[in-house]
């Protein structure tokens, strides 16, 4: 599996191990991108800001919404994909969107066995993981349940869990009293976890806790 997990997206400072990630030249490369995650936020300007991030490597990046498509519809429309990149937003609807889509089952299968890269920014790095129980962390900045959800399983692309837009100062303590069995990867803001099959690399300053 490969896999791109970031806190915000391909900024600057990623852009030269991103490119060097991928399996094509950008030009080529056809990515698909899920804003999903962003459908309840009022601010989306970091739907607007991802979406140049790719430009600004050459990327030209198909915009792709989950609300009304149907399983057949997603198993036939990213089956030609190169990348499947989920966008920040509320982690907890974009779970319960993705599991009644059924996008959930087909980007299983895209990843683990028909080698499609799979990118994240914020909901969509926290989506990989075993569990999005970290989308509740940080307080008032944390990502409410609207959804209701009990079962929070994520696609458990990764053995470990992702924290978004980190910061040290004020969350590590927290951070620390919320781990349970697996590990966590802190990821700040700039910088990213890659997953090229058994190889974990950090990009940044990423902490593991």
């Amino acid at each position: 599996m490969k896999l791109f997990l970031t806190s915000s997206c391909v900024s600057k400072s990623l852009q030269k191990p991103f490119l060097k990630f991928l399996n094509k030249s950008p030009e080529q490369t056809k990515l698909y991108f899920i804003p999903t995650a962003s459908d309840v936020e009022e601010n989306k300007f970091y739907t607007c800001e991802s979406m140049d991030d790719f430009a600004a490597v050459g990327i030209n990046p198909i915009w792709y919404a989950l609300k009304y498509k149907t399983k057949e519809q997603i198993a036939r429309e990213l089956s030609n994909a190169d990348v499947i990149w989920v966008n920040g937003g509320n982690t907890f609807y974009l779970l319960d969107v993705a599991r009644k889509t059924g996008f959930i089952e087909i980007v299983q299968d895209l990843v683990r066995n028909k080698g499609v890269i799979y990118g994240g920014t914020s909901a969509g790095t926290i989506l990989a993981s075993p569990s999005i129980g970290a989308a509740s962390w940080g307080g008032e900045d944390a990502d409410k349940n609207i959804v209701g959800l009990t079962d929070l399983s994520g696609f458990g692309f990764v053995s470990f869990v992702s924290h978004v837009h980190y910061d040290p100062v004020k969350e590590r303590k927290i951070i620390i009293a919320n781990k349970k069995e697996l590990p966590i990867y802190a990821i700040p803001n700039g910088s990213a976890v890659e997953v090229n099959g058994d190889q974990i690399i950090a990009h940044g300053d990423v902490e593991i806790l």
